[in-house]
């Protein structure tokens, strides 16, 4: 009788002994949050307040907490911008940022699907030297004006036109150094990016010839975001993460929390 008893009441626990095992063999919820990877992305140096030499900035800040929602750790990697959009033209890299759209980058980029933010193209001339004014609302210079744009960057078709109507482009490394240049007289023009978010000396300051270059025209409003290599085995991966990613941290406050901390007096629909 004992022997049984014993028997039944094993017989009785079976079913939670097995429904221990199977909880011990799953996978934990948590566990899987807390696994990520480690994606290396290419950033621009020279585009302050978006993107900083020091690997600060607005845009860095959203790329690396869209990132995060999706449990991949960004690092980045802080070169110049020529660097970094042939980096990701010939897959060495899987994705870059600050970009713009142009129809060369066609079937070897793809952008993601929000911008970061929006930039215009400005002409800035010397005050010693201004250019002729053109015609409210065009973008237009005299044949032959010697213009400095910065390596590798994606301007608007109306700067595209400029250089079509017998401008002639002078790249470098970054706008501070074109106004710099403009400022010495080495230059007629320089087509500058700039935003709503900061007033259009930002950059005449940061390149001491505020006393020597102004604003002269626009030349039209470009978006700016990451994108990402399609010739890279984890390019659309790693762009459907960060598209995720950054519908989340629309969603859940952390994007506004990013833009109050750069840009305080500012409201989020200046970006």
């Amino acid at each position: 009788m004992l022997q049984q008893k014993t028997n039944h009441r094993i017989w009785q626990f079976k079913p939670m002994l097995l429904m221990c095992a199977l909880y011990l063999l799953a996978p934990s919820t948590d566990a899987a949050l807390e696994t990520h990877e480690t994606m290396t992305i290419m950033v621009e140096d020279a585009a302050a307040p978006w993107s900083d030499h020091d690997g600060t900035g607005y845009a860095n800040d959203v790329v690396v907490a869209a990132f995060k929602e999706m449990a991949v750790e960004v690092q980045l990697k802080v070169v110049p911008y020529a660097r970094c959009k042939y980096a990701v033209l010939n897959g060495t890299s899987v994705a870059c940022f600050n970009m713009s759209w142009l129809p060369e980058l066609e079937g070897k980029i793809k952008l993601a699907s929000q911008p970061i933010f929006y930039v215009n193209n400005d002409i800035f001339e010397s005050m010693k030297t201004p250019l002729p004014k053109p015609l409210k609302g065009t973008c237009t210079l005299p044949p032959g004006t010697v213009v400095g744009t910065v390596r590798g960057y994606e301007y608007s078709p109306q700067v595209t036109a400029l250089q079509s109507a017998g401008g002639v482009f002078e790249s470098t490394e970054s706008d501070i150094q074109n106004l710099k240049k403009l400022a010495a007289r080495r230059l007629s023009a320089a087509l500058i990016v700039t935003n709503d978010l900061e007033a259009k000396t930002q950059k005449t300051k940061q390149s001491g010839a505020e006393d020597a270059v102004q604003f002269a025209f626009n030349c039209g409003v470009e978006t700016a975001t990451i994108g990402f290599s399609l010739t890279h085995p984890d390019g659309l991966r790693a762009l459907k993460m960060y598209d995720e990613g950054y519908r989340r941290i629309q969603a859940n406050g952390v994007l506004k929390q990013i833009h109050a901390h750069w840009f305080p007096s500012q409201p989020v629909d200046r970006l």
